[in-house]
C-alpha cells in the first residue's frame, strides 16, 4: 500500500508542476484576449471535460503531461482543439460553442503579448518552486549546525601562491601558525606583513595532516591581501531547524532556489559541451523512482525537495532554444521582432513537429532504459 501511494504522491509531483506551468500559459493568454480552446491536465483520452465560455477544461488519462491548445498556435494540440472536440474520434465542435470563441488568435496578437504567453509558463514553474520552499522554511526554520566551523578549499587559482606552496581542492584548513582559523583565514592573511615567514598552513588531506608553507601577495582588484584559493565554509555536527525572521527566511530561500537553478544550468551545460551525465538522465519512470527513493528517506522534506528541483528543471529547460518547446517559440517571437516580420508558419510548424517527434522518441528512449535499470 505504501508504494502505491508514494507512486501517488510522484505523479502528483508530475501533475503540479505541468498543471503551474500551462496555467502560466493560460492565464496570460486569457489577459492579452487570446482564444483559448483547451486547457487539459494529463494526456491522452479525456477522463472528464467540460466547455465554458469557448474554453475545453478536461483531466487526460495519462499523468504525465498536460498543455494549452491556443487558436491560430502551430502545435498538434491547437490544430486538434480548433478541428474537434480535443479526442481522435470525437465529434466536432458544436457551432453554439465555436460563437462562444470570441478571442484573437495567438498569431494575430501583438509581439509582446506572444512573448509574454510564452515565457509565463517557465515563469510559474520558478513562482512555485519559491513558494513552496518558502512555506516550507517558514513552517520548519532554517537549517543550522551547532558544531565547529569547517574550512575547504574548493579551488586553487593557477599560478598562485597557494597552488606553488602545494595546497589542493578538498583539503580542510585545520590551523595557521599552529592557531587554530575557526573559519576565519581571511584574518590571518591580512595581517601578514611583507618581509614576515610564509605563513604555516595545516591542512587535513585524506587521513594524515600535511604542512604547507604560503606567502600572500597583494590583490590590487580586491584591495586585500590573498594566496588564491577559494574557500567553503561549513559546520560539522547535527543539522538543527531554528524558526527565523521573516526577511531571513526570504533571503535564504531566495538563495536555495538560485543555487538550485545554478546547479541545473552547470549540469545542462556540461552535459551539452561534453556530454557528462548522459548515463545519469532519466525519463518519467526514472524520475517517478528518484520520487519514491526521496520520499522514503526523507520524508515530506525530500518530497518537498524534489517538486521543488523539477519545478525549476521544468522551467529551465523549457527555455532552452529546442524544436517544440518555449524556448524555439521565443527564438521565433524575437526574430520577427528584430526583423519586423514572421518566419514562414509552415516552416515553423514543420520545425516544431520535427522537435515534438525528437522529444518524443528521446522520452520513449529512456523510459526503456529506466525500465531496464529497476530490472537489473
Amino acid at each position: 500500500m505504501s508504494f502505491i501511494i508514494t507512486i501517488l504522491a510522484a505523479l502528483l509531483v508530475f501533475s503540479v508542476v505541468i498543471a503551474i506551468h500551462e496555467f502560466g500559459h493560460f492565464t496570460v493568454a486569457k489577459l492579452c484576449g487570446i482564444q483559448v480552446n483547451e486547457f487539459s491536465i494529463g494526456m491522452g483520452p479525456a477522463l472528464w471535460k467540460k466547455i465554458y465560455k469557448g474554453t475545453q477544461y478536461s483531466l487526460r488519462a495519462l499523468p504525465v503531461g498536460g498543455f494549452v491548445a491556443l487558436e491560430g498556435e502551430e502545435s498538434p494540440e491547437s490544430e486538434q482543439a480548433e478541428g474537434g472536440s480535443g479526442d481522435d474520434d470525437g465529434p466536432d465542435i458544436p457551432p453554439e460553442v465555436l460563437a462562444q470563441r470570441t478571442g484573437k488568435p495567438l498569431n494575430e496578437a501583438a509581439v509582446w503579448q506572444r512573448m509574454l504567453v510564452m515565457v509565463a509558463g517557465a515563469v510559474m514553474n520558478f513562482v512555485l518552486a519559491f513558494a513552496v520552499a518558502l512555506a516550507f522554511f517558514m513552517g520548519y526554520g532554517l537549517p543550522y549546525a551547532d558544531g565547529p566551523i569547517v574550512t575547504t578549499v574548493q579551488s586553487v587559482s593557477a599560478g598562485s601562491p597557494a597552488e606553488q606552496a602545494g595546497f589542493q581542492a578538498s583539503d580542510v584548513i585545520l590551523s595557521v601558525n599552529d592557531q587554530a582559523i575557526n573559519g576565519n583565514l581571511s584574518a590571518y592573511v591580512d595581517a601578514w606583513q611583507t618581509g614576515d615567514a610564509p605563513l604555516r598552513v595545516t591542512v587535513q588531506r585524506g587521513g594524515e595532516q600535511v604542512e604547507l608553507q604560503v606567502t600572500p601577495f597583494d590583490s590590487e582588484a580586491e584591495g586585500r591581501k590573498l594566496i588564491g584559493v577559494n574557500i567553503l565554509l561549513t559546520r560539522q555536527g547535527e543539522t538543527v531547524w531554528r524558526r527565523a525572521p521573516f526577511g531571513t527566511t526570504l533571503s535564504h530561500t531566495w538563495d536555495v532556489c538560485v543555487s538550485a537553478g545554478g546547479a541545473i544550468l552547470d549540469a545542462l551545460g556540461r552535459l551539452i559541451t561534453r556530454g557528462e551525465g548522459v548515463d545519469q538522465m532519466s525519463g518519467p519512470v526514472g524520475v517517478i523512482t528518484q520520487i519514491a527513493e526521496q520520499t522514503r528517506e526523507y520524508k515530506l522534506m525530500g518530497y518537498l525537495n524534489v517538486l521543488i528541483m523539477i519545478s525549476i528543471n521544468l522551467g529551465l529547460v523549457n527555455l532552452l532554444p529546442i524544436p517544440g518547446l518555449d524556448g524555439c517559440r521565443i527564438l521565433f517571437v524575437l526574430f520577427e521582432m528584430i526583423f519586423r516580420r514572421p518566419v514562414n508558419r509552415k516552416v515553423e510548424a514543420y520545425i516544431h513537429l520535427a522537435g515534438y517527434l525528437l522529444l518524443l522518441g528521446v522520452m520513449v528512449y529512456f523510459t526503456f532504459h529506466d525500465v531496464i535499470n529497476i530490472f537489473a
